[in-house]
């Protein structure tokens, strides 16, 4: 446990402040209490302080902007940040997580409930905690199907709904186009990285991605040549995992529908797998295959969502005759706009790029903030628990 760390409290409320502050007397590993009711002065400590603080803010008042605002800039200066609220519904537990809070606290707080708390918080090394990032894999055991336009998508759309750093990474190794989908001419790649880059600070290592456009997404492109493929060990991928969820919230990795010890390790190390299909005979049989593959491993029930690509109302096979084929429910369908699609790609742009407001447009839209959600209350059920 880390000792000599600054309590700071953010609250609009007098009498709340003055009762933490009471509980908090003569606990060893706190040095100091700090009151503030004006968030942005507040913010300015935090900051001054960094990791050598726990921050505990109230969100009780949430329409006031300097609380929305605030909120999303503690979670970059300290993993350590608490949020309570006199709501204790599970939409602001929600958007407590989603604000890069470790931990809810119910006001009125209880004082042993409080003291757990920041027992916790205190044990958090700085160095080491980044346990809140995901990474969603896009995979099919069969080319061809769309799952490099559900990543680059995906992806983008990510970054915009929730405005934090997402990494689009290219682990296609031999054949990858992520870089191609947005038209990006990167400096760097993969290989490289892996090699010379994962032990520099976050500002150096930013550097080695192609920042797309004016939005939080970085991409990191597959191998300039197809030889640099063949030096990839599965010990490199697991490297590169641990290196990117210490930078980003979220991880998007394009890879090919090959099974190798690479992919094993790919698959191994997601949280999610965005498995995607289409509604044809022999993509549904390829599919069932690999679930089976997924299932041997003992991969938890949550962790594979299974997409259908192109999908078509009108089509034969209709989704609950693939879900009794597959024995899984359908997570999402992307609908079939192949006029649309094809623009974006020969374009080197996003489907929101080019048409807003086409279906397949709103759909990414949708299954971003759907995947964003989900993840942020699978992180609830845990609490709850």
């Amino acid at each position: 446990m880390q000792n000599n760390l600054s309590v700071i409290v953010l609250d609009k409320n007098e009498n709340s402040r003055e009762v933490i502050k009471g509980y908090l007397q003569d606990i060893g590993f706190i040095s100091d209490v700090k009151l503030f009711d004006d968030y942005l002065k507040g913010y300015e400590e935090i900051k001054a302080a960094g990791d050598n603080c726990i921050v505990l803010m109230d969100i009780s008042s949430e329409e006031d902007e300097d609380v929305r605002n605030i909120a999303e800039k503690i979670k970059l200066c300290t993993p350590r940040l608490v949020i309570s609220s006199s709501d204790y519904s599970t939409n602001t537990i929600i958007k407590a997580l989603r604000a890069g809070a470790k931990e809810f606290l119910p006001k009125p707080i209880l004082k042993e409930d409080l003291i757990r708390v920041l027992s916790q918080m205190a044990s958090i090394n700085p160095e080491q905690e980044f346990s809140q990032a995901k990474i969603i894999t896009v995979y099919s055991n069969k080319g061809g199907i769309g799952k490099t336009t559900i990543a680059v998508n995906l992806a983008s759309e990510l970054a915009k709904v929730t405005k934090v750093k997402v990494a689009l990474v290219d682990l296609n190794l031999q054949l990858g186009d992520v870089s191609t989908f947005l038209n990006l001419n990167p400096t760097f790649d993969v290989n490289y990285v892996i090699k010379n880059m994962l032990d520099k600070e976050e500002d150096v290592f930013l550097k080695a991605f192609e920042k797309y456009k004016e939005t939080s997404l970085y991409v990191l492109s597959d191998p300039s040549y197809i030889e640099q493929s063949g030096s990839m060990t599965p010990q490199m991928i697991t490297n590169l995992f641990k290196a990117l969820r210490k930078v980003f919230t979220y991880i998007v990795v394009d890879m090919s529908s090959n099974i190798d010890a690479n992919s094993l390790k790919i698959l191994d190390c997601s949280d999610w797998i965005i498995f995607t299909t289409i509604v044809n005979i022999p993509a549904i049989r390829n599919a069932q295959r690999c679930l089976n593959l997924f299932r041997s491993r003992k991969y938890p029930g949550d962790k594979v969502k299974i997409i259908i690509n192109r999908y078509m109302d009108n089509d034969e096979i209709k989704v609950d005759d693939i879900e009794n084929t597959l024995g899984e429910k359908i997570y999402w369908k992307i609908p079939n706009n192949y006029f649309t699609i094809m623009e974006a790609l020969n374009k080197g742009n996003t489907v929101a790029e080019i048409n807003a407001s086409s279906n397949v447009a709103n759909s990414f839209r949708e299954f971003a903030s759907k995947v964003s959600d989900d993840i942020i209350e699978q992180e609830v059920i845990q609490y709850r628990v």
